[in-house]
């Protein structure tokens, strides 16, 4: 794939980013390219697509995602420098890679109604700053089946206190969209769309599929408030050496238990719920095994949000109805998702017992020593240059914005 820059965007075409929801680039991939790339994506969509219980050319949408970016023909399009410059210029911040997708529609798929995907429980739909990289490989027009916006559409999504440590959003009112437009997307084009952005996507009339790509890119001081989709070390491999800053995470054990970091903030200098472990008299955060969310999230693995809020009910009778991913820790064999939840009005003395007790942040270092892994979780959780908002569960799904 060539990698000749377009220029850089103008201001004006970033402030028209700002205003409308999106912005249109032309011509990224050559004809050559854009048909190269949608065979490799159909013959990966017949050899191995998501779901597996469909066959391909049965009418559905499929899915070819995550770490099979490392499949041959597939890696370049996601550090393509004029994307990933258009990417930079909206989020305007260097980004991560949360989501590599190839949508495939084969002919007879009902396409899709109108939303909008930030999405609280869904690693690649749960960062306060993310964008949509649409790159169609065939014509999104009449025949194939168009992708339509509703220019400013974000605007009805607002943060509600923007000093909170930890953001939360207004629901948006879908009677107040404005008409769906056709930005009339031909192949090879980048659409760059913001989270909040609402859209559909009609069915179309040809006999042949619908094929482009959807890659989901975060700003790096933004992680998604379910937690990032774990990259394997092929993925990475096979990016560039300067394609591999858009890795988030990588690692290849599989994420076996979470934890969450309990802040009470009732007062000035906040406290932390630690547990004393019985047979090794050290201390741990609440938690334990954890296990992957499935309802309503597909191929997009690695929140560990629902299970925790069990973990947390049944050993502290506890109902966190909200939390927001800090980091993940090597532990063992496996990988343990740390998430975290802060409370003024939470009931200190039922939760300090049965080996549980509140600990400031120099209580903790003084205890545990600064090199610790809970007072580097805590450390990061208090980070003033981290953007986070409130994830939820999968169960939680319907009533995300209440």
């Amino acid at each position: 794939m060539t990698t000749t820059l377009t220029p850089p965007l103008t201001e004006q075409q970033i402030a028209n980013y700002h205003e409308d929801g999106y912005l249109i680039v032309r011509n990224v991939l050559s004809v050559e390219e854009t048909k190269e790339l949608r065979r490799v994506v159909q013959q990966e969509v017949i050899r191995d697509a998501y779901p597996s219980r469909l066959k391909y050319p049965q009418p559905a949408k499929y899915t070819v995602s995550g770490n099979r970016l490392a499949d041959p023909g597939l890696t370049a399009i996601a550090e393509h420098p004029t994307v990933v410059g258009a990417v930079e210029a909206a989020l305007g911040q260097p980004a991560y890679l949360t989501a590599y997708v190839a949508y495939l529609r084969t002919p007879g798929d009902k396409g899709a109604g109108a939303h909008c995907d930030y999405k609280r429980w869904r690693p690649v739909g749960s960062s306060m700053n993310w964008v949509f990289a649409i790159i169609p490989l065939t014509d999104f027009d009449a025949a194939y089946g168009p992708f339509l916006v509703s220019p400013k559409s974000h605007k009805l999504t607002q943060v509600i206190d923007p000093d909170a440590h930890i953001l939360d959003l207004n629901r948006p009112d879908a009677e107040q969209l404005a008409p769906f437009i056709d930005p009339e997307l031909k192949a090879g084009d980048l659409l760059v769309v913001n989270e909040h952005v609402w859209h559909k996507a009609p069915a179309g009339t040809t006999t042949e599929d619908r094929c482009g790509i959807f890659n989901k890119y975060c700003a790096v001081n933004a992680p998604p408030a379910a937690g990032y989709y774990p990259y394997n070390p092929a993925a990475l491999d096979a990016l560039s050496d300067d394609g591999k800053r858009l890795i988030p995470v990588c690692f290849d054990k599989p994420i076996k238990t979470t934890r969450l970091l309990i802040e009470d903030t009732s007062t000035q200098a906040s406290r932390f719920l630690l547990h004393r472990d019985v047979e090794t008299a050290g201390w741990e955060l609440p938690g334990g095994e954890g296990w992957e969310e499935e309802k309503l999230v597909g191929w997009d693995v690695g929140a560990r949000i629902g299970s925790l809020q069990e973990l947390t009910q049944t050993q502290l009778d506890l109902e966190v109805s909200w939390m927001s991913y800090i980091e993940d820790v090597e532990a063992g064999d496996g990988i343990c998702r740390v998430y975290g939840f802060s409370d003024e009005n939470l009931d200190l003395d039922r939760l300090a017992k049965d080996g549980y007790d509140w600990f400031t942040k120099p209580e903790i270092q003084q205890r545990l020593g600064e090199s610790d892994a809970i007072c580097r979780t805590v450390h990061t959780w208090h980070r003033t240059d981290i953007i986070r908002g409130k994830g939820k569960a999968c169960h939680q799904s319907r009533t995300q914005f209440e």
